[in-house]
């Protein structure tokens, strides 16, 4: 098995260099009034992309691409800043046309 190449980190704005990202300068703010951890890895957004083959039976879980995005605190462009794999447990959605994710079941009294 080859080594995987995750994670990739983008240390750098690609446009102008900056090290630094919005999210993160807000979230040591807020770490130097004792109000989170400073070390935790913090961005903006967060792209989850599963990574299925489509001619195989949906898994219990399967590998998720992970991006990490957030913005430039010196030119304010919105970059990426880690991109990882994951294993993430794969959950059903509402069917096309249904509302919300019920279950299904009628509670007592409601119908």
């Amino acid at each position: 098995m080859a080594k995987s190449r995750f994670p990739i980190v983008f240390e750098k704005c690609p446009y102008c260099g900056c090290t630094e990202t919005i999210t993160r300068i807000a979230w040591d703010e807020e770490a130097e009034k004792g109000r989170v951890n400073k070390d935790t890895p913090v961005s903006a957004e967060h792209l989850q992309i599963p990574l299925l083959d489509p001619k195989k039976a949906i898994p219990i879980s399967c590998g998720m691409l992970l991006l990490h995005i957030d913005w430039c605190a010196k030119c304010g462009r919105r970059r990426l800043a880690k991109a990882e794999v994951i294993t993430s447990p794969v959950g059903m959605g509402p069917a096309p046309g249904q509302m919300g994710g019920t279950t299904g079941i009628i509670p007592k009294g409601t119908g």
